[in-house]
C-alpha cells in the first residue's frame, strides 16, 4: 500500500516520535537530510566538509530520489557537539534530523497471527484508520452496535465472544423486561426457532461476524474491520424467506427503543448487514414490505448493507432482492479479488454501489476455528458494514452531535463518506454507481473534512472540496501580527510538515516548527514571531511534495 509505505518513511524522520533518550556507543552518527529541489548531494557534501572539516560527513545512501532525501554519516565525536540547527540553516537544505530509533505504534498493526494473510484489510486502508480508532464507542461513550441478520452464530467463539452485544435491559427470567416483545433476548433472537437461543446452525453468520468485528490485537486468530464493536445476532433460516421480515423488523424495533429511551433500552445500531438475498432474479417492487424496511431503518439512524448475487448478472436488467431496492439508506455491494477483479458477482451501473474485497477472505468459523477462504459477495458486504460502524467511532464530537439531532443526516453523511471515498477502478467504472472499491481510509478523510470544517461550509456541503480537494493555506491570522501567528491549513493525507519563516530577501529567520497534521484535530498551527523585527515576512509550509507560502507583516 503506497500510502502506508510513505508513512513508514515519514516515521523514520518524524522528530515528534518517541526516541531513545541516550545515544548508544557508535563508530558514526547518521543524519537524514533533505535538499532543496535542484540540489545534488555530492556537491552539497563537498560544501559541508569544507565548512566543517572535523565532522567527516559521508554519503551513506539515498533514501528517496523523488523527495531528495539521503542518509549522511558523521564521526560520533563530532556528533556529540554538532548542532543540527546550523545544518538546517544551510540555504540548500530543507531539513536535517538525527536517524534515531522510532517507537513502533502497535495500535495500528494488530498482533493477531492471521493478520498477515488478511490482504483485504490492507487493501481498504484500515491500518491507517486504526491509528485513529479501532471502533467500539462514539466519542461520548455510546456502545456502537451492528446487527447481523444471518443463518448461524457461535457466541462462545474466542475471537468474537467479547464483541457480541448483551442486552442491558434484559435478564433471564422468562419475562420481557425491556418491553420489546421478546422474552429473554439477552444476545439477540432466533427467528427460525422463535427463541433467544442462538446456534451455529451454519457457519455463514460466524464468517460474516468475523469480518465485521473479529477481536483485534488479542494475539489470536484474525482482526475484524472493527477490533471493538458490538454484534447483535439476528438469526433466520435460509429455507424460509418468511423469517426475513420479522428479523429486519426486530432490528428496527431495537434502534427505535434506543432512541425513545435515550439509550436505557434497545441498541445503538448504526448498520445492518444483509449478506443474503433471493436465489432468482426479482425486482424490489415485487417485495414492497421487505424493501420498505430500508427507508424505515434509515429514518431512525440505521444504514443497511446488502450483498448482490454471486452470478455474473446485470442487476439493472434482471433485478435482485434486495440489491435492486432504491432506498437512499441502502448500500449495495459486489465483490472483487486482491487485484480488484470482479469474479462471478452481480453488477449494475444504477443498482450496485461499490465493490469490496471478497476473494478469498480469512475469518472466524464454526467450532472456534478459522476459515481461510470465505468468498463471494457475502464476504464483501461485511467490509462495508464494518466501515460504517468504524466511522461512528471516529473522535468527532461534531458528527456525534449531528447523529443526536438529525439521525438521517448523520446516516447520509456516512453513506457519502463510504461512496465518495472509493478507490477508482477502471473495470468498475461502467458497472457500479461509484466506479470503485471500498477504501476506509479515504472515508475517514471525508469525515475528517466534515469535522474540521466551518459551520457554513458544512451547511453548504462544500467541506470536502475545501479540505480534501486541494492542499492549501486557508488563513493566516492575525495579520499584521505582534507575537503569535496562526496558520489554518489543509493536509489531506496527514503528512509531516516543516514550517519556516523567511524575510523578503529569502533569508531563513531561525524560526521553524516540525508538525504532523493530525486527524480530527483542528488544522491550526501557532508560531511565536515575537523575536522578529518589524517588516514583511513569508511563512513556508513544506510537505513531502510541495511548498505553500503566505506573507505576513510583523508590527
Amino acid at each position: 500500500m503506497k500510502t502506508q509505505l510513505l508513512y513508514t518513511l515519514v516515521a523514520l524522520w518524524l522528530p515528534l516520535a518517541v526516541f531513545s533518550q541516550e545515544k548508544q556507543p557508535c563508530q558514526s552518527a547518521e543524519i537524514i537530510v533533505q535538499l532543496r529541489a535542484g540540489e545534488v548531494f555530492p556537491t552539497v557534501l563537498r560544501q559541508l566538509n569544507q565548512k566543517w572539516p572535523s565532522a567527516g560527513f559521508k554519503l551513506k545512501r539515498s533514501l528517496s530520489e523523488r523527495f531528495n532525501f539521503s542518509l549522511l554519516e558523521m564521526d560520533c565525536d563530532a556528533a556529540d557537539v554538532f548542532d543540527l540547527a546550523s545544518l538546517r540553516n544551510e540555504p540548500n537544505i530543507i531539513s536535517a534530523i538525527w536517524n534515531e530509533g522510532a517507537e513502533l505504534r502497535r495500535d495500528s498493526v494488530p498482533n493477531d497471527p492471521l493478520f498477515s494473510s488478511q490482504w483485504n484489510l490492507e487493501k481498504i486502508g484500515l491500518p491507517d484508520v486504526w491509528s485513529v480508532s479501532q471502533g467500539g464507542h462514539t466519542p461520548s461513550g455510546r456502545e456502537i452496535v451492528v446487527a447481523v441478520v444471518d443463518g448461524g452464530f457461535d457466541l462462545l467463539h474466542s475471537d468474537l465472544q467479547a464483541n457480541f452485544w448483551r442486552n442491558p435491559a434484559e435478564i433471564a427470567d422468562g419475562q420481557d423486561n425491556d418491553g420489546n416483545g421478546f422474552k429473554d433476548d439477552l444476545y439477540g433472537w432466533n427467528f427460525h426457532t422463535n427463541s433467544p437461543i442462538l446456534s451455529p446452525a451454519s457457519s455463514h453468520g460466524i464468517n460474516v461476524s468475523g469480518v465485521i468485528g473479529g477481536v483485534g490485537n488479542n494475539g489470536a486468530g484474525i482482526a475484524g474491520v472493527n477490533w471493538k464493536v458490538k454484534i447483535l445476532p439476528v438469526q433466520f433460516d435460509k429455507s424460509s424467506t418468511a423469517e426475513i421480515i420479522p428479523a429486519i423488523e426486530y432490528v428496527l424495533t431495537m434502534r427505535e427503543l434506543y432512541n425513545a429511551t435515550d439509550g436505557e433500552k434497545g441498541a445503538y445500531i448504526v448498520a445492518m448487514n444483509n449478506s443474503f438475498g433471493l436465489p432468482l432474479p426479482v425486482d424490489c417492487s415485487e417485495n414492497p414490505v421487505w424493501g420498505g424496511f430500508y427507508d424505515l431503518l434509515g429514518e431512525v439512524g440505521v444504514l443497511s448493507v446488502a450483498a448482490t448475487q454471486n452470478e455474473d448478472w446485470d442487476i439493472d436488467e434482471v433485478g435482485d432482492m434486495p440489491t435492486s431496492c432504491p432506498s437512499e439508506y441502502l448500500i449495495t455491494v459486489t465483490s472483487t479479488n486482491e487485484d480488484d477483479v470482479r469474479q462471478e458477482a452481480g453488477y449494475g451501473k444504477t443498482t450496485i454501489d461499490l465493490a469490496a474485497p471478497g476473494f478469498p477472505i480469512p475469518t472466524t468459523n464454526i467450532s472456534g476455528g478459522y476459515r481461510q477462504e470465505f468468498e463471494g459477495t457475502s464476504a464483501a458486504c461485511p467490509h462495508v458494514t464494518g466501515a460504517i460502524a468504524l466511522m461512528y467511532s471516529l473522535p468527532c464530537p461534531v458528527f456525534e452531535a449531528l447523529a443526536d439531532t438529525d439521525r438521517t443526516a448523520a446516516a447520509r453523511l456516512v453513506l457519502d463518506a463510504i461512496l465518495k471515498g472509493v478507490d477508482r477502478v477502471p473495470a468498475l467504472e461502467s458497472i457500479t454507481a461509484t466506479g470503485g472499491r471500498l477504501n476506509v481510509y479515504n472515508s475517514m478523510k471525508y469525515m475528517h473534512s466534515y469535522c474540521i470544517a466551518k459551520p457554513e461550509e458544512r451547511e453548504q456541503g462544500s467541506f470536502d472540496e475545501i479540505y480534501i480537494g486541494e492542499r492549501e493555506i486557508i488563513a493566516i491570522f492575525p495579520n499584521p501580527v505582534t507575537d503569535k501567528l496562526k496558520l489554518a491549513f489543509t493536509i489531506p493525507d496527514f503528512q509531516v510538515l516543516k514550517f519556516s519563516v523567511y524575510n523578503i530577501l529569502g533569508q531563513e529567520m531561525g524560526i521553524e516548527v516540525i508538525e504532523q497534521a493530525k486527524p480530527f484535530e483542528e488544522q491550526v498551527l501557532e508560531i511565536d514571531v515575537s523575536s522578529l523585527v518589524s517588516g514583511t515576512y513569508v511563512v513556508n509550509i513544506f510537505d513531502l511534495s510541495r511548498r505553500l507560502s503566505a506573507k505576513f507583516v510583523k508590527l
